[in-house]
């Protein structure tokens, strides 16, 4: 492998989209059988051609980096964070068909999820660990990488799971968050109109459907593949084991958050499903995959991992990280180089057993815990952490929250509204939607408590989590901040 990067620019994959797929998605193959010096190679590569490409197209970029030498290394380029890039977006973008005021209206309009932005640009928002919204725009090629990983990499196809998805119909069910651009809606409906063929075999399902209807519609479409976030399908995997949920698909997919040892042994026993873990960002949808010893590892190849400290020196190896500081190699529409993600990242200095040449990875990113109330048929309601989140995130004027349980009875919220926004006058909104919200899933009698102190990062670990139970960590209530341990 020489150090020529095997990255096909966007006027050829316009010309010839299925060979410029076919050649990423056989190198991606390629890659896993080569070693670490070839991977090492692809990086390199890589690197230099998406950093030439920010500094002559990048106002934002080739400021930041004026009196860089023209060849640098990656650890001399300044790091960079969300709030910094939002504000100077179109500076950021490196096509001028992408402006910001243009891509909010088009991800402001729910109609359009899974729609191609200007014709050529996936587009989705995020709010992430950090709460600061985010806007991102990938390209054609960014794309057919992703998708290439996804096929060549995340082992869907081990243990004959495919093929008997296959046999039952491929039917797939997302449970996931719905009603906006976010990731995984976004490019399950972008398949949707990729395939209509297949359009009626993809099914998506609210996270925000009370738990017994959920239920019964995955049981009505017997899904032959599972994908959703780990609580989500834990919760899932509870009432196949209560014999409520009847499902077995052949595969189940999970992402979004991190995924527990318990939740994985909870899943696969009550499903009977082979599990493939992801890592997936708005930054970067395909970070790393699970192999089929269910451990993470990182498609180096595409992406930079720098696991940092709170001054962005380098973490050692199997030690956590403060944060992670990403590079995309594959979107040159948007440049995402030396990224403060905000995930906690810890590289092992282990061989996995897989043998697979990737690095091996484990994530702290986001993650919350399922909350539980009585319902109004005297039986406990379980509320998911996404599903609470996404009621409160998605009210006009929050830029950040918080919610934790202290009670049966009781909710304690934290916002932090925008520049624009009445700090009372968004309170009183999201005290409406929350109520509503709880209506909805049958939970009565909890009082929601509006905390004067601003959402806060835990004083000891520094992370940032938006829910948590604060009756299963008693001693997190002996702090002012109330955070979780």
């Amino acid at each position: 492998m020489t150090d020529r990067p095997l990255q096909p620019v966007p006027e050829a994959y316009r010309r010839s989209p299925l060979r410029s797929w076919l050649r990423l998605a056989l190198d991606t193959r390629r890659a896993s059988r080569e070693g670490p010096a070839a991977l090492a190679a692809r990086q390199r590569a890589r690197l230099r051609a998406i950093v030439a490409h920010a500094r002559a197209n990048s106002p934002f970029y080739r400021g930041r980096w004026a009196g860089l030498p023209d060849v640098v290394r990656l650890d001399e380029l300044p790091p960079v964070a969300k709030p910094d890039l939002m504000a100077r977006f179109d500076e950021w973008v490196t096509d001028p068909r992408v402006r910001l005021w243009d891509v909010e209206a088009f991800i402001s309009d729910p109609a359009r999820v899974g729609e191609l932005f200007a014709g050529e640009f996936s587009a989705w928002t995020t709010s992430g660990t950090t709460g600061q919204p985010g806007v991102f725009v990938h390209d054609r090629v960014a794309r057919g990488v992703y998708d290439a990983l996804m096929v060549t990499r995340t082992h869907a196809l081990a243990e004959g799971a495919f093929l008997r998805a296959l046999g039952r119909g491929l039917r797939i069910a997302t449970v996931v968050a719905t009603g906006g651009h976010h990731v995984s809606t976004s490019l399950v409906n972008l398949n949707r109109r990729r395939f209509p063929a297949l359009a009626r075999r993809i099914r998506t399902f609210s996270v925000l459907t009370p738990l017994p209807r959920l239920v019964a519609e995955l049981n009505a479409f017997d899904p032959a593949i599972l994908i959703g976030y780990p609580t989500a399908l834990h919760l899932l995997a509870q009432e196949a084991g209560r014999g409520h949920l009847r499902v077995r698909p052949a595969l189940v997919v999970v992402g979004g958050e991190v995924l527990t040892a318990q939740a994985r042994g909870a899943i696969e026993g009550a499903l009977g499903a082979h599990l493939v873990d992801l890592y997936a960002t708005g930054e970067f949808p395909g970070i790393a995959f699970s192999c089929r010893f269910g451990r993470l590892h990182a498609n180096s190849d595409w992406v930079i991992l720098e696991p940092v400290g709170t001054d962005y020196s380098p973490t050692p190896l199997d030690q956590p990280s403060h944060t992670v500081l990403l590079t995309n190699l594959a979107n040159r529409v948007q440049p995402i180089v030396r990224y403060d993600l905000g995930d906690s990242l810890t590289v092992s200095s282990a061989q996995c057993a897989c043998g697979s040449p990737f690095p091996l990875i484990e994530v702290g990113g986001r993650k919350g815990d399922v909350l539980r109330f009585p319902g109004a048929d005297g039986r406990e309601v379980a509320v998911l952490p996404l599903a609470l989140g996404m009621v409160v995130e998605k009210t006009p004027g929050v830029r950040r929250f918080q919610a934790y349980q202290t009670g049966d009875g009781e909710l304690r919220v934290r916002i932090e509204p925008d520049e624009a926004s009445d700090r009372d006058a968004t309170w009183a909104r999201v005290a409406d939607r929350v109520d509503a919200f709880l209506a909805s899933q049958g939970i009565v009698g909890v009082g929601l408590v509006h905390e004067a102190a601003l959402p806060a990062r835990n004083p000891r670990s520094q992370k940032f989590q938006a829910v948590w139970d604060a009756r299963a960590r008693p001693a997190a209530l002996g702090t002012q901040t109330g955070a979780p341990s």
